[in-house]
């Protein structure tokens, strides 16, 4: 890489930042730390087509070509180099390993401000393909972070202009810098609450998909649901310095008056969590993924936590192609490739290298699954030390031309969020295949690994723990219905997991109805449903407490948004029943319980019962388990190469078995334009009967009912009647 003190180069405003860290390198150069990140491109990239993608990025954002010297009369100034090759290497090694030894060279070598850039481009060829990566100065930090500069570099490589960085992400304010000034989607605005309408409305935009939103949009209306909500809260915090309460979104719905609640935080602390250039290959497990490890094996390594995902496409899919897609998705998402290994001491966690990838297999055909089913698949028993956890195989029926696709995942790879990143990445992936191209992805997935590995050394945090124990300690667990098997008996037997499965189907006009309730009720959709299912449980065994489980992200780190792994963690909520209570305010009440206590779900509920003098032969603290499946990712369509749609729709799973006494999967979709709801009801049946489930279905269907009946919000519990 060129090293130049430019004489005729464009002079550019020195800002305080810069001053500042140009002063720390001069004094204090061990305390500074370059940032660096890097991405694995495969093979088919164009590098002279990538060399001009950086430059038009360069060139875009000169501070990244700057030099800092002294002038005639002593003072600092910033000046900007034209050669933008100065800050670009093109490299040559044989392996990877090597490629990553290069990077970290690179930034553990001193930096000249007066002759040096601040940004390192290196593009490495390597047996593997090409590598692109940034070593970035500190200098910059309040211009760019890494992955914005590979977002924009693979913008101007498919052609599209360069566009701005998200500038808060890497800002170290000193105290007494002056305020930040958030990027505005209108040049027009000028006040700080327009302004902040306008960044939430851009994340609204981006994440719904819907650039027609406008400020008065309801974020519901067009789609939007609680992992949706979530994402926003991390964006607009992580990217933008932006705080927004969980219960706001349901109360204040619109980006407009999102704005009017939403606070900026006066400084923020560096992102910890960059990608390494060099993979982590080995990791301990993630503490969520450790707790569901020590479950998988307490019931023998079996099928209890298989995700047999299927679909149906309604026009044909090229399975060649289908399979170059998916292989993308294998490399982009480690998790994919993963081995598992329970018995070398500690559990731990082990990519297989992309070199030795071919060596397992994973995808099927249909010409290749005679004699396969759905059945057969979902039955699979994996040898997760052996084996890759997840099987992707065609199915086609004797009878009709219709392509079903099996695709077993195991939970200790992927969760409900990852299964909408891999979705959409596939999706993207066949575009590309189809029309013979290698997709650009333009946005970075970090490996779980590095997250487990950076969660384990982080640990648990005592004041969330203590946050659950105080609210479970005395609880009264689990759930006994007049007439019901003792849980203790149906745990010890082998048939203790064994299930049945049902569905309750709302019409539409309830549905809508349950809607219009919600939004009145400060609630989501899921805070009804939730609440409706604990009434119906509260009239039918006459309790007056209950404790239920539910499931949370677990994402905590905007950076590992696009990222395949087990990330979710399982909370308890403790509903106590008061018949004096009107419904509408229980289930704002219940709302409230289940949104706060997000900020404390990054604790597994093995150690919340472990703090509560739990042992595993305890079992859960709870036998009801609430979650919500919304937007389902099994129901869309890929594109082939002409653009035409090829659509697929989920196909039900049949259920067999539940580790829960009573499972309950709200499935909310949006289909041309109208919300559609169904709860899915799994139960085991050495707990409880086919007459008592019965009579708990008809008493959610009142339930339902009453919250949309007039004046039902005002009702108390007491004159509910079922």
């Amino acid at each position: 890489m060129m090293e130049t003190r430019p004489d005729n180069a464009l002079q550019t405003p020195l800002t305080p930042h810069e001053e500042q860290a140009w002063l720390l390198q001069q004094q204090y150069p061990e305390q500074i730390r370059k940032h660096f990140c890097a991405w694995s491109l495969g093979c088919a990239f164009d590098t002279q087509r990538l060399e001009s993608a950086l430059r038009a990025v360069i060139d875009t954002l000169p501070a990244l070509n700057a030099r800092y010297l002294f002038d005639d009369e002593g003072e600092l100034r910033k000046v900007t180099a034209e050669d933008w090759q100065a800050c670009v290497a093109v490299l040559h090694v044989d392996t990877q390993a090597q490629a990553g030894d290069l990077l970290l060279a690179r930034q553990a070598s001193p930096w000249d401000a007066e002759t040096q850039a601040p940004l390192a481009a290196l593009v490495i060829q390597t047996g593997q393909g090409v590598i692109l990566g940034f070593v970035l100065h500190e200098v910059l930090d309040q211009t760019c972070r890494e992955d914005d500069l590979y977002r924009l570099v693979m913008d101007a490589y498919d052609g599209r202009p360069v566009g701005v960085p998200h500038l808060p992400w890497l800002m170290r304010q000193a105290t007494d810098s002056p305020p930040l000034a958030l990027p505005s989607a209108d040049p027009q605005v000028s006040n700080d609450a327009d302004a902040m309408g306008a960044l939430i409305l851009g994340e609204f935009r981006n994440t719904l998909a819907e650039p027609g939103m406008t400020l008065e949009d309801d974020f519901f209306e067009f789609g939007g649901h609680s992992l949706l909500a979530t994402r926003i809260i991390g964006k607009l915090a992580d990217s933008h310095g932006v705080e927004v309460d969980f219960n706001d979104f349901f109360s204040a719905s619109t980006a407009g008056a999102l704005a009017q609640r939403a606070r900026r935080r006066e400084q923020r602390a560096l992102a910890a969590a960059v990608a390494s250039s060099t993979p982590v290959r080995t990791a301990p497990f993630a503490p969520a993924q450790a707790s569901l490890g020590r479950a998988y094996a307490a019931f023998d390594f079996g099928t209890i936590f298989n995700l047999p995902f299927a679909v149906a496409f309604r026009e044909p899919v090229d399975e060649a192609v289908f399979e170059q897609a998916f292989h993308d998705l294998v490399e982009r998402h480690a998790s994919l490739r993963t081995t598992f290994h329970f018995d070398e001491g500690e559990p731990y966690q082990r990519q297989v290298p992309l070199e030795r990838l071919s060596q397992y297999r994973w995808f099927w055909s249909s010409q290749h699954s005679e004699g396969a089913s759905l059945a057969s698949e979902a039955g699979h028993v994996f040898d997760l030390s052996r084996e890759l956890p997840m099987r992707v195989r065609f199915l086609r029926d004797g009878q009709q031309a219709g392509q079903t696709l099996s695709l077993l995942v195991h939970h200790m790879a992927i969760d409900e969020w990852s299964l909408n990143v891999l979705m959409q990445d596939l999706s993207q992936a066949y575009a590309a295949r189809a029309a013979d191209r290698v997709p650009v992805w333009h946005e970075p997935a970090p490996a779980f690994h590095e997250y487990a590995t950076r969660a384990r050394i982080a640990g648990i945090d005592p004041r969330h723990l203590a946050y659950w124990t105080d609210m479970l300690g005395d609880a009264t667990r689990g759930l006994q219905l007049p007439g019901q098997a003792s849980a203790a008996g149906a745990r010890a037997s082998e048939s203790g997991i064994q299930a049945q499965w049902f569905e309750i189907t709302p019409s539409q006009e309830l549905t809508d109805g349950l809607q219009q309730f919600a939004r009145h009720n400060s609630a989501s959709l899921f805070g009804v449903l939730y609440t409706a299912i604990a009434l119906a449980l509260h009239k039918v065994g006459g309790l007056e407490e209950l404790v239920i489980g539910t499931s949370a992200s677990g994402r905590t780190d905007p950076a590992y948004y696009n990222t395949v792994g087990y990330f979710t963690t399982m909370v308890a909520h403790r509903v106590r029943f008061d018949a004096q209570q009107a419904l509408g305010s229980m289930v704002e009440a219940v709302s409230s319980l289940i949104n706060d206590s997000m900020a404390y779900a990054d604790v597994p509920l093995e150690q919340i019962q472990q703090a509560l003098g739990m042992t595993p032969a305890d079992g859960l603290l709870f036998d009801v388990y609430i979650q919500i499946h919304a937007s389902n990712a099994l129901n869309g369509a890929l594109r082939g190469a002409d653009g035409e749609a090829i659509r697929y729709r989920q196909v039900d799973p049949e259920k067999s078995q539940s580790m829960f006494g009573m499972q309950f999967e709200i499935m909310e979709n949006m289909f041309e334009g109208q919300r559609s709801l169904r709860l899915v009801v799994t139960y085991q049946t050495a707990r409880y009967s086919a007459l008592q489930m019965d009579r708990v279905s008809r008493a959610i269907e009142q339930v339902l009912t009453a919250f949309t009946d007039g004046e039902g919000a005002k009702t108390s519990v007491g004159q509910l009647s079922i």
